[in-house]
């Protein structure tokens, strides 16, 4: 893990781990039960405790203060004039260690006293910076002056004193690395808020990229012609995952029939989430696909896993493939797709800078496996779907859970979305509808999701369209700016109706704000509808509609749909502040 330490109920949970050779390889499941996210789903076997749950820390009787730091930029290279830290300073009663008397009880950010953080390299004091007790993201500028490039990270520590003898300290590596003469392309993670930076060079500028794209198989569409990728491209995604089946999935690599698409994507200036094969345990072809690749101007960051948590991979195999990576290549960040809802999640996403949820909850039966004929419960079953309800709510529960881990867990994570974007098959009756692709995506964005790929492509002809529609809204420069460049309030209070989820971006300097609000009910909502703003935003009139045609009506602390909202209706727009 690049940022921050685990905390020690986790790795006391890793370390008792049966191991053979080294690795961890064994559940609860008893010889021979096959098990889905560490769970039984046969008919013919029974219910057991799978284990693997998020160990939750104790609820602490006094307040706790949790320091915490992270780099702004998940690298800094050569080239950067300046670099900065985040540092909270945030009172817990889970995670941290105990307040002097007085502290943290009433504490509000206006009133309470600042505290004085050193910040250190070594013994070295590097700066000294005031941040207010109970306040996160403070952002506080590191001197590089007495950093040296170097391939190794850094180790920051952070320190205060309260009341003379309570003293916390936090800490973070810190990756000030040399600029890759021979790369074709950086990229890195804004820990601040989530958007991915890419560079094509030396002295290019630096993209905002937010992904918005599908899975796609090699032999379901891309194997018919390098000129898939114009077509694809022109369809408006922003990146390409190619998923290596068919002869992509052989051994030896079939460099020479795939070389054409790289030089390809290069032409187009196309960007590749590149999935790395590898089959537990033998990572060779990883290593030798990172090694071969890893300079290719196209790469904008590696994907290392599909599902681990679901396969019952040994739950640190893709910690180990996540330390191989980044050995050979610090230069992109590493992805993975989780498919759990509560098993071994602290070992499996130790294995990636950003973890994606699948949550696919549409045309199924969450209770009752029509697969396997079994029931489906927190130890039993599989249904499509990993302890879901079956309704929208399942993805924005998945992502705030995920989000909540993160916090305990004190590392830094960002969290992308893979909506649903199949169906006719096992557990799911029927593909989604136009309309429930644009729920489950803007649900999950309101929800944090920086970064969404669809599974799978080709889908069907009303997705198709849907979808290259709305990629128009994810790669919109204003759109982007706001998901990926402001601070995001989800969750708004919602007047008038159920099941409406909101969200809001404010950018005060460019006085205007995004709206994104959400009917999750497939009936339509009659009578005025008011989403309640934050205390201190107030908007005027609307300056673009990105997708929907809502009518809305701006009033104090708030907006109104004035006409309600039809079943399963969408509405995202910017505004300015009033």
């Amino acid at each position: 893990m690049m940022f921050g330490k685990l905390i020690p109920a986790t790795a006391a949970l890793i370390a008792a781990l049966p191991r053979v050779n080294g690795q961890a390889v064994r559940f609860n499941n008893p010889e021979g039960v096959d098990i889905w996210c560490g769970k039984a789903y046969r008919a013919t076997n029974s219910s057991f405790d799978p284990g693997g749950w998020f160990p939750e820390p104790a609820v602490s009787s006094v307040p706790l203060l949790r320091l915490k730091v992270r780099p702004r930029l998940s690298i800094y290279l050569e080239t950067d004039a300046t670099a900065n830290l985040l540092i909270d300073a945030a009172v817990s009663n889970q995670v941290g260690s105990p307040l002097p008397v007085g502290y943290g009880s009433n504490y509000t950010n206006s009133t309470s006293k600042p505290l004085t953080v050193e910040i250190l390299f070594g013994e070295d004091v590097l700066a000294t910076e005031e941040v207010v007790l109970g306040s996160r993201d403070n952002e506080v500028a590191l001197p590089l002056d007495s950093l040296t490039p170097r391939m190794e990270a850094y180790n920051i520590t952070i320190r205060t004193t309260l009341d003379s003898s309570h003293v916390y300290e936090g800490w973070t590596e810190f990756p000030y690395l040399p600029y890759p003469e021979d790369y074709g392309s950086v990229s890195r993670i804004d820990n601040l808020y989530g958007g991915l930076l890419a560079q094509r060079g030396k002295d290019a500028t630096w993209d905002l990229i937010f992904a918005y794209t599908y899975y796609t198989q090699w032999t379901l569409y891309w194997n018919d012609s390098v000129d898939t990728l114009n077509e694809f491209a022109a369809m408006g995604y922003n990146v390409i995952h190619i998923v290596p089946t068919g002869s992509l999935g052989e051994m030896p690599f079939p460099w020479d029939e795939f070389e054409p698409y790289l030089q390809r994507a290069d032409e187009l200036g196309l960007y590749l989430r590149y999935d790395v094969l590898w089959t537990w345990p033998n990572l060779t072809n990883m290593v030798d696909q990172v090694t071969r690749l890893r300079t290719h101007p196209s790469i904008l960051l590696w994907y290392q896993s599909d599902e681990a948590d679901g396969k019952a991979n040994p739950a640190n195999s893709t910690g180990m493939a996540y330390e191989q990576i980044k050995a050979i290549d610090p230069y992109h960040p590493v992805s993975l797709a989780l498919n759990c809802w509560d098993f071994h999640y602290a070992e499996y996403g130790a294995g990636a800078d950003i973890i994606m949820s699948d949550v696919y909850p549409v045309a199924i039966n969450a209770t009752f496996s029509t697969v396997y004929g079994t029931e489906c419960n927190a130890t039993y079953g599989c249904c499509g779907c990993d302890d879901c309800e079956g309704n929208f709510e399942d993805i924005s529960v998945r992502l705030d859970e995920f989000y909540r881990r993160d916090e305990i867990l004190g590392w830094q994570k960002t969290q992308w979305f893979a909506p649903q974007a199949f169906g006719n098959e096992t557990f799911w009756a029927r593909y989604p509808t136009a309309e429930e692709e644009v729920v489950m995506t803007v649900l999950s964005v309101n929800h944090g999701a920086k970064g969404i790929v669809m599974w799978n492509y080709p889908a069907t002809p009303e997705l198709e369209g849907l979808t290259s529609k709305l990629a128009g809204v994810f790669t919109n420069e204003a759109a982007v700016g706001f998901l990926l460049g402001t601070e995001r309030t989800q969750d708004l209070a919602v007047e008038g109706a159920k099941r409406v989820d909101a969200a809001v971006w404010v950018d005060e300097a460019k006085n205007q704000v995004l709206v994104s609000v959400v009917n999750l009910s497939y009936d339509e909502i009659q009578g005025e509808i008011r989403v309640v703003l934050p205390d201190d935003v107030e908007v005027g009139k609307v300056i673009e509609v990105l997708w929907g045609d809502v009518a809305w009506k701006m009033g104090d602390g708030g907006l109104v749909a004035t006409k309600g909202l039809l079943g399963l209706q969408t509405s995202v727009f910017i505004a300015g502040l009033s």
